[in-house]
């Protein structure tokens, strides 16, 4: 197997991490510890798209207020919809970044970093690099812990469990439906 059909085989994993980072979100408010980087907010914006996994010409886009939080995306959910792009704002110490996760190829696009303190030029590369690593660097341990969970025995017996509860209820989600 060259490396583009193990790529594409795997190509499901981003649409799956999209909706444990939803569900996640939903328990706790958008509130997570991510390793390396402590308490930060991670909230599902203002543009949000679920595709039909079968004939992605079947598509909700999702715009304006908070789309992951309306009746349209869980009915969208239920049937069998899944987690396309989701627009993301990500909230660290005071300091924010809103940018694009399209699921498929794990891209992201449309980066806006937190302002810029540094005066000089030379400065501001370097401080912008700076909040570019971080932010790449919080996703890549989201990602990560997504992945540890995606590959233990608990996926199948607590979280996809979990996550059918949360899509057919109409209720909001609580911290005890994540499981532990």
């Amino acid at each position: 197997m060259d490396l583009i059909d193990l790529i594409n085989t795997r190509r499901f994993l981003g649409a799956e991490f999209l909706m444990w980072l939803w569900f996640r979100a939903d328990c706790f408010d958008g509130i997570m510890e991510v390793d390396g980087h402590g308490s930060l907010e991670v909230i599902f914006d203002d543009a949000l798209t679920l595709e039909a996994y079968l004939a992605e010409t079947e598509r909700n886009d999702f715009r304006g207020g908070a789309p992951a939080f309306s009746a349209e995306a869980k009915t969208a959910l239920r049937h069998g919809k899944r987690s396309e792009k989701a627009k993301l704002r990500i909230i660290k110490d005071a300091r924010e970044w809103v940018f694009t996760l399209k699921a498929e190829s794990m891209d992201l696009s449309g980066m806006k970093i937190p302002a810029v303190l540094s005066k000089e030029d030379s400065e501001v590369f370097f401080e912008r690099m700076y909040l570019l690593e971080e932010i790449e660097e919080i996703i890549e341990n989201i990602y990560r812990e997504f992945l540890g969970i995606r590959l233990s025995e608990r996926w199948i017996d607590d979280y996809l469990p979990a996550m059918q509860k949360w899509i057919q209820s109409d209720d909001l989600a609580q911290p005890s439906d994540y499981p532990t």
